[in-house]
């Protein structure tokens, strides 16, 4: 019985598995061996998406720029979420973090428990809208609408990724305190890798 890129043929099966979005590529892969070793072949290197939106409503910036990174085949490994200008948290506190703390939970719901999530707060961002495809810039505190999220979504083969925090209650010399968090890096290099110095390191 003839397989469906016996039909089609793998060159062709490839192509059109490349254009579908992150869902529907996942399913691809699920299909049988030989669709998974195609999709294998579409996410064999590294990829990098990045989405911007300067919705001026939280919520639906965040659906924006997260429906824009997976509208092309990609398996999150970790994302990077910058939210720039006055974002509030919903229950109309000032406190900034909650803000933080919100987009962490938007986005870990909508790409997986298991993507290590980093949200920071940037004192401008520069990217392609989601919405209109054009590359604009926002600088934190300068005219009215300066509301913006960055997302970036990484697929790195063979890469084990997690977030080590170094802004936690510590007494005692700075010094000392670095030290712990270098020391940190390395025992979870050491625990997946067997090395004990990581191959990257993204500090905010």
């Amino acid at each position: 019985m003839a397989t469906t890129i016996d039909i089609i043929g793998e060159d062709l099966l490839h192509n059109i598995v490349s254009r579908l979005p992150a869902t529907s590529f996942a399913y691809a892969a699920c299909v049988s061996r030989s669709w998974n070793l195609v999709c294998e072949r579409v996410l064999s290197r590294p990829k990098l998406v990045s989405a911007c939106s300067f919705n001026p409503n939280f919520d639906d910036a965040v659906i924006e720029v997260v429906n824009k990174v997976l509208s092309q085949p990609i398996r999150p490994h970790f994302a990077i979420v910058s939210i720039g200008g006055s974002y509030e948290p919903d229950d109309d506190s000032d406190d900034e973090f909650e803000v933080l703390e919100e987009a962490l939970d938007l986005i870990t719901a909508a790409l997986g428990s298991k993507v290590q999530v980093i949200t920071n707060r940037p004192s401008g961002i520069i990217g392609r809208d989601a919405f209109s495809d054009e590359i604009k810039e926002i600088k934190l505190g300068f005219g009215e609408e300066n509301d913006s999220i960055l997302l970036i979504v990484g697929f790195v083969p063979g890469l084990k990724v997690t977030t080590i925090p170094l802004a936690k209650p510590f007494e005692g010399p700075e010094t000392v305190m670095i030290d712990e968090f270098i020391t940190d890096i390395r025992e979870f290099s050491t625990s997946v890798s067997g090395c004990n110095s990581p191959a990257a390191i993204i500090m905010f």
